[in-house]
């Protein structure tokens, strides 16, 4: 059965959302670094399980760090974490070498 209002199968709709949300896991490129967003499953380490983390790597290039974008933005799954990561480094590029 179609949605009359915009043509689409509901059903097709609700799976396309159940889909985004068993992503776990994703890797980003953003401000020329590789990060990882992830979806928090243990509880070692910072943040709580079901929170959404992004590892990225320090100045100085041979550490990472993590971050907790659950509290910092808000986000509640990895697609709003990639989305929110590639904001921040839109808004606060690295400053360029001569």
């Amino acid at each position: 059965m179609l949605n009359k209002t915009s043509g689409v199968d509901p059903k097709l709709i609700k799976k396309a959302y159940a889909k985004a949300e068993k992503i776990k896991k994703q890797k980003v490129s953003a401000g020329g670094e590789k990060h990882l967003v992830y979806k928090k499953t243990n509880k070692i380490g910072k943040g709580e399980p079901g929170d959404i983390m992004v590892n990225h790597p320090t100045k100085d290039k041979g550490k990472w760090d993590t971050i907790n974008l659950t509290k910092i933005a808000k986000v509640k799954t990895v697609k709003q974490g990639v989305a929110a990561t590639k904001k921040w480094h839109k808004e606060n590029p690295y400053p360029k070498k001569d």
